[in-house]
Formats: structure tokens, sequence, C-alpha cells
């Protein structure tokens, strides 16, 4: 599967690509929303996952995965965050899953079916 990651850590951004990778997934790595759009307006229609961490400099994660869910319906988006709590129940829209940091590639499995 091809995912996009976007996250600000550039050691997390970079060790979690290295991760999926391994695991036979095709990522394209953004440090914040702008470069995320870049990818994604390039290869959007082949992505299949987005993983946004909520805050990112600029543009803040949640807008980011609000604009790729009605920019690409077709994706899936997680977000991640290493805020607890967070302030509103869903940060990045209804149904859109939220795995605090730092969180274990086994609860990222089940969405990378």
């Amino acid at each position: 599967m091809k995912i996009l990651l976007v996250d600000d850590e550039i050691l997390l951004g970079e060790t979690l690509k290295e991760l999926l990778c391994m695991m036979g997934h095709e990522v394209f790595y953004a440090p914040d929303a702008r470069r995320a759009r870049e990818i994604l307006a390039r290869y959007g229609p082949e992505i299949g996952l987005a993983i946004v961490d909520i805050m990112l400099p600029g543009t803040s994660g949640s807008e980011l995965a609000h604009w790729i869910r009605r920019t690409y319906p077709h994706m899936r988006v997680i977000c991640i965050t290493g805020y607890t709590p967070i302030p509103e129940p869903e940060p990045c829209g209804g149904g859109v899953p939220v795995i605090f940091k730092p969180f274990s590639v086994e609860e990222l499995r089940p969405y990378l079916q």
C-alpha cells in the first residue's frame, strides 16, 4: 500500500517510514502540510492511507486531515498525537481514529490492510 506520513518530528517520521517500508509499504514522508499537499498533488489517487500528526507547523494536522478527506475520499486517514488529553473528541473528523504517541507498529497494523 502507498502511505502518506506527515509528522514534523523528523526522527519519528523517518523511523516510522523505515518500519512501514520494511513491512512492504511505499511511504511518502512530509514534515508539514505544504509538502504533504505537494505529494498528494502528484500521487494522491495512488495513496490509500494518510497518517497525519495533529500538531503541525502552519496548517494544523486536523485541518490537513479534513482537507484530505474532502479532496481524496478514497483515502483512509489516521491522526497521531503526543498530546493527551486532546481538546476535542474527534479532532480530525468523525470516524478518523486517533493514535497516541508513543505507539507500536502493532497499533497501526489494523489500518495497514
